[in-house]
């Protein structure tokens, strides 16, 4: 029985066709590459909204000590 794709899977795959459509690929060839792609983990998935607020945390956190920082070298 076949794996079950995520939305976020769903998602990558379907961008990947796009892609390869506007680089000249017919739509079948590049289904098919997209497809092979994600089946041997070479298609790159986006970040999920839990990685993405992580991320956004520890920007913010280095941030503030670059400025805190700051602040006390003034």
């Amino acid at each position: 029985m076949a794996k079950k794709r995520t939305p976020m899977e769903d998602y990558a795959i379907s961008r990947k066709i796009v892609r390869l459509m506007r680089e000249g690929y017919p739509q079948k060839q590049a289904t098919a590459i997209a497809f092979r792609m994600y089946k041997e983990g070479e298609l790159p998935l986006p970040p999920s909204p839990q990685q993405k607020y992580k991320s956004r945390q520890k920007r913010m956190q280095d941030y503030r000590k670059r400025m805190l920082k700051r602040r006390k070298r003034d």
